[in-house]
């Protein structure tokens, strides 16, 4: 929501003494079920070191300078008359096809030509990061034989599959994306969580990644549903 249409609701919340939990790092965290509602504010996407690179999507993308309501329950029923952008809901969902150790298919992922034209420059800009830090990140996650190089073609890949996807289950409601790689291989999954990645689709089926394990408790290599509700507001470029 803007900036005006927030400050009409945080001030009727405050007045009827319902808490609003502001993140000012990472956006994930009013996923958690210990947060009955949150709200991330445009500052926030930018505020935190370990995933301001990652992040640099937001900036770039149709959302830029919105406020983020996050919430375990209908708000409309406090007299709203919001549509939510997204539903996330748990689901036991299990992909019958993945890339696995194909990193030919990965490259070809990363390297598609709609994923280069999607992302931002600053999000590609992993040089800046040391090589020691990269080592102590992989060794944090507990990820060995591969490269931080070859882990973040792979992270790439995984956004990649949610703009033109090679990973998905046909529906009714036309493809249904999936993340291709476990908890410790994906990155920055509050993209699709929040529908800055993969716009488009209907629904995607959506693994956390580490940070949000971290910091919203949310369940390690267990896709949620993503579902886009409101569409028609959405700008679709």
């Amino acid at each position: 929501m803007d900036k005006q249409a927030f400050l009409v609701l945080h001030k009727t919340l405050s007045e009827m003494g319902i808490p609003l939990h502001e993140t000012r790092k990472a956006v994930c965290l009013p996923l958690s079920n210990k947060i009955a509602m949150g709200y991330v504010p445009p500052e926030a996407w930018s505020n935190f070191d370990i995933c301001k690179r990652q992040l640099s999507w937001y900036s770039t993308s149709q959302f830029a300078g919105r406020y983020l309501l996050i919430s375990g329950t209908d708000i409309n029923e406090y007299g709203f008359d919001f549509k939510p952008s997204t539903i996330i809901t748990k689901v036991k969902f299990k992909p019958i096809d993945l890339p696995g150790s194909d990193n030919e298919k990965i490259k070809e992922l990363s390297d598609r030509k709609s994923f280069t034209l999607s992302c931002p420059s600053a999000f590609k800009d992993i040089e800046s990061m040391d090589n020691g830090m990269q080592s102590r990140w992989l060794k944090i996650m507990g990820i060995a034989g591969i490269t931080y190089k070859d882990l973040f073609t792979l992270q790439c890949a995984n956004h990649a599959n949610f703009i033109e996807p090679d990973y998905f289950i046909d529906s009714e409601d036309g493809p249904i994306p999936y993340s291709i790689g476990m908890t410790k291989q994906v990155c920055s999954a509050c993209l699709e969580f929040f529908n800055i990645i993969g716009t488009k689709f209907k629904k995607k089926f959506v693994v956390p990644c580490p940070g949000a394990v971290l910091f919203a408790g949310m369940s390690v290599n267990t896709y949620y549903e993503v579902k886009a509700i409101n569409l028609d507001s959405i700008s679709m470029a």
